[in-house]
């Protein structure tokens, strides 16, 4: 039987795309780091597990790899493994459960913030728990995305949608801290003539996943699968406004964490705009747009290049009138989700994110665009420019606001 790893043809386009191996040496890079040392392992010799944690889970690796492998996935498994053994930390259990911190913080969001703001406590978070003081942290709402739209009313309640119904996964951030990407995109779907459910959800587990709890992740998926699954199957599709969200679900509850029924929910799954990019091909995209001469940089985050879905928030933005859009193609943005937030990897991210500030300075733009939530968090914190989602554009040229 030939093992995943015999796959690996040593070629080093892992490495050469690599974009932490490009600015440490205390990575071993994907190929050594990833297939090497399962190779080693398997011959039952000893292996030196040092720096495999620095990995951003970008999954880059896994585009560029002649072999279909997917390097990322090797090196992560010493971290599920340790955290099966011994649990999660203090400090990863508190980033990998962003739903249940969110669910406190809402409700006190000026506390909330005002104390994460404060110096003394993020002096105090980076000696207790390895929290970058420099790093930005997250601003919570008043109140979540969920709460605004089990009050507000539908246009459709009374008579079927023209376009039918779309089921939305809005994921933690526009739940919790980013609820106007949540309403923006109900704004724009309604619109277009469609009728949104919002069923129940947890996170989709990405957090989980990307710290090594990959059983707890598994439980988690399970419920989001069930509660999916039967629009599913009666062909609604399900639309995601975060990249990380999206490919969670489409690939890696059936792949990875192997959950019953992914596979009948996988093929409904829809990054927002890559839905609405085959609204316009077929037709049925309203082009009403309001005149918007602006220049929109945009970054294409590594969770939506792993997809091979192509760029076509893009597309779409360039059918606003006077609207110039390109993808910078600046390569990961450093961030990786909570990767960015952790002490011992702040100063990589910031340098595997340097591509992407000096392309952002370059375009002269006053605000970039980004479909993740940590690409657009990591873009302000890298040049003090304003980020948006795509949807915030286009929301803006249909003159919803």
């Amino acid at each position: 039987m030939i093992n995943q790893y015999d796959a690996c043809l040593k070629c080093n386009l892992c490495e050469l795309h690599c974009p932490v191996f490009r600015v440490t040496p205390a990575f071993p890079g994907p190929k050594n780091g990833g297939p090497g040392i399962e190779r080693l392992r398997a011959a039952g010799k000893a292996v030196d597990e040092t720096g495999l944690d620095l990995c951003l889970g970008c999954r880059t690796c896994e585009v560029v790899c002649p072999s279909g492998l997917s390097p990322a996935k090797l090196v992560h498994q010493p971290k599920i493994d340790k955290v099966r053994l011994r649990g999660l930390p203090a400090r990863e259990w508190l980033l990998a459960h962003t739903n249940l911190l969110g669910e406190v913080a809402v409700r006190l969001p000026g506390v909330t913030n005002g104390s994460l703001g404060l110096k003394p406590v993020r002096i105090m978070m980076e000696k207790a728990l390895r929290i970058d003081r420099r790093r930005p942290m997250p601003r919570y709402a008043r109140g979540t995305f969920r709460s605004w739209f089990a009050r507000r009313p539908s246009p459709w309640r009374e008579r079927p949608a023209p376009n039918g119904q779309v089921v939305y996964f809005h994921g933690c951030s526009t739940n919790y801290m980013l609820p106007e990407v949540g309403r923006q995109t109900v704004a724009v779907l309604e619109h277009n003539g469609f009728e949104v459910i919002l069923p129940p959800q947890r996170c989709c587990g990405l957090p989980l996943m990307g710290n090594g709890e990959i059983d707890e992740a598994r439980r988690w998926a399970a419920y989001n699968v069930a509660q999916l699954r039967p629009y599913a199957e009666k062909g609604i599709p399900i639309i995601f406004t975060s990249t990380s969200c999206s490919l969670t679900v489409k690939q890696e509850y059936a792949h990875l964490l192997g959950v019953d029924g992914a596979e009948a929910v996988s093929p409904l799954c829809y990054d927002l705009f890559e839905f609405l990019a085959q609204l316009h091909d077929d037709g049925r995209l309203r082009l009403d747009f309001r005149p918007s001469p602006q220049v929109l940089p945009y970054h294409q985050p590594c969770h939506q290049r792993v997809q091979g879905i192509g760029t076509p928030a893009v597309r779409l933005l360039r059918l606003i009138p006077g609207v110039e859009s390109w993808n910078m193609d600046a390569g990961c943005c450093g961030a990786s989700g909570t990767h960015g937030f952790k002490r011992e990897k702040y100063d990589i991210s910031m340098a595997v994110g340097e591509p992407l500030r000096a392309a952002l300075v370059a375009s002269g733009a006053a605000r970039g665009v980004s479909d993740c939530e940590a690409c657009r968090w990591q873009m302000e914190h890298l040049t003090g420019m304003p980020a948006v989602h795509p949807i915030t554009v286009l929301w803006e040229a249909y003159g919803l606001g």
